[in-house]
Formats: C-alpha cells, structure tokens, sequence
C-alpha cells in the first residue's frame, strides 16, 4: 500500500460514520500534519522529518555546499530546537499574480534543499526560529511557540507587547488567511476576520487609555500604523 492510499484510508476512516453515529474526528493537529503528508506524496517521493536524528548533518544543508539553480529558492537560517543552526537554501511557492511569497508553503513542512540538489521537508516543531529573505529581499523571523501552535508564526514586533502572525489555507477555496496574535506577560488576545481590531486594540493597551484616542484616529490598520501602536504603548 502507498504512502498516499494508507493516508487516505485514515481520513476516510475516521471520517466515516454508520447510522445516527457521529463522525469521528481527527484531533486538528494529527489531520493538519496527515494532509500535509498526503499533500507530499502525492507530488512526489520526498522526504519529510520529524525527528532530529533524521535529519543529515547540518553541513550537508550548508549553503557553502549547495549548487542550487532553482530561481525560487530564498536564503534562509534555521535554528533547530537543540540550538544548531545552519545558513541554507529553502523554496516556497509564488503568488501566481503578485509574484510574493506564499507564507503557508513554508510555515509547516519547510522545504530545503541538500548538498545533492534534492528537496527535504522538515516538519516545523523541529525549528526554533527561521529567519528568510524572502522574493521581495525583505527579512522575515517565523519562530515556532511551542505546542499549541500547528505552524511557525511570523514575528512582526517584539517589544513589551509581542506580535505574531500565524498563517494558515481556507478550506474551501486555499487562499492563505492570518490571525494575528498579540502577547503582552500572560495576556494573549488574537484577531482574525471577525474581530474588530480597533477594538481589540484598545483591549490589548488598556493600562495606557491614552491610547484610545490615537486608535479611534486610524484610518487602516497594517504593520506600519499598529507598530507605531505598540511602540508608543511603550513610553
């Protein structure tokens, strides 16, 4: 049996259901890493690694050991959870009509390249941190926050109030969707689409109700404008 049909054979199964029975549901961490799995197999024979004793030496990742042409492939350092790090060569997928990167194509299964040329995916709970440069030659940090997280985030400000950002498909139609996630001590309050972020905003710096009048004053909230937030939360 192939890699792709044992996959199939588990969603199916746990999917199915008999009667008034309902149907089994797979734990959204154990689906998320079957269908990415399923994903892989499914264009080719590749190698996924979830473990650090799988992985090569880290010098057979080395970019000074690397003869990459692919004109996708982003410089990137990747720091693994037993603190090694390695300057190497990743690829993610382009935006068909904007030609910039495809966040969630390197958030869970990083694809890197080996000293043969070849693609390896390694599975994003062994990586602490990764840093790229990505299509646009901007410098992005996708950090991994540890077991409630189903995928690195990418950190946009790291000050008193911490900023991540987890990417993650639409299941309908793929398109790449984002929660952002604001850590201030032991207080975490998430955004997503049906959030108000002004409001969640004036939540998030509530000890500085000064705030409140340079927030209501917003016209757009993007990385500029809620840096500009938090770096004045600061003072």
């Amino acid at each position: 049996m192939g890699v792709a049909t044992f996959l199939m054979k588990i969603i199916i199964f746990t999917q199915s259901t008999t009667g008034p029975r309902k149907p089994k549901k797979l734990p959204m961490k154990l689906k998320t890493f079957i269908i990415g799995l399923l994903v892989l197999s499914l264009t080719g024979c590749v190698k996924v690694w979830d473990r650090l004793d799988e992985l090569k030496p880290l010098e057979a990742y080395a970019v000074e050991n690397l003869n990459i042409q692919d004109k996708n492939a982003m410089d990137a350092q990747i720091t693994l959870i037993d603190g090694r790090t390695v300057d190497t060569k990743i690829v993610g997928q382009k935006n068909i009509f904007y030609g910039i990167l495809t966040e969630t194509s390197i958030t869970q299964h990083i694809p890197i390249y080996n000293n043969t040329g070849k693609k390896e995916y390694i599975y994003y709970p062994l990586v602490k941190e990764m840093r790229i440069k990505d299509y646009k030659g901007d410098t992005r940090i996708f950090v991994n926050r540890g077991p409630k997280s189903v995928s690195l985030q990418e950190l946009f400000y790291d000050g008193k109030i911490k900023w991540f950002r987890e990417y993650y498909k639409n299941s309908y139609d793929g398109s790449v969707q984002t929660t952002d996630h604001f850590v201030n001590g032991s207080q975490e309050i998430n955004i997503g689409l049906l959030n108000s972020t002004k409001n969640k905003l004036k939540e998030l710096t509530a000890s500085k109700p000064e705030l409140a009048q340079m927030i209501d004053s917003l016209s757009r909230f993007d990385r500029e404008t809620v840096t500009a937030v938090l770096k004045e939360y600061e003072k």
